[in-house]
């Protein structure tokens, strides 16, 4: 289960449905990987802008995303997704992720960010997910199919 724990202030910030983000995020990594994953993610609003990062808050499952919430639904989500990638590459690959490059240019070739923008790639395929998954509750409601009749 990879399960997103946002504060109250990105819940209410982005509007996002963070329990669907993190049913469809374990359904699609879960059967990816072949194995039942386990992250627990905190969600907090990132202190420096235009800047998301992750780090890791125990030696098991516990993380925290730093997020940049100025953005689209698009870039909130391709950047959780991303930020995921990093946590993959840590907990799965076992790649110890360099915090500190020369340049932009070394960080933005370096192996570990070329990797997690390869992921950020499933963004509009999830976010098609989210959207439908949303369209679909909110016809139940409508048409009362709780109940017969």
């Amino acid at each position: 289960m990879i399960k997103f724990l946002p504060s109250r202030r990105v819940q209410k910030d982005t509007g996002l449905n963070f329990d669907l983000l993190s049913n469809i995020c374990s359904e699609i990594f879960n059967r990816g990987f072949k194995k039942n994953l386990t992250f627990y993610c905190k969600v907090h609003k990132s202190r420096l802008k235009e800047t998301s990062t992750v780090e890791r808050l125990d030696e098991k499952c516990l993380y925290q995303i730093n997020l940049d919430i100025e953005g689209s639904r698009k870039y909130l989500i391709g950047t959780i997704l991303h930020e995921l990638r990093h946590i993959f590459q840590q907990a799965l690959f076992k790649y110890e992720v360099v915090a500190r490059f020369s340049s932009y240019r070394a960080y933005y070739n370096s192996t570990e960010e070329t990797d997690a923008r390869k992921q950020e790639k499933l963004t509009s395929e999830i976010l098609k997910i989210y959207d439908n998954y949303q369209k679909a509750q909110e016809k139940f409601k409508r048409f009362n199919l709780k109940e017969l009749g």
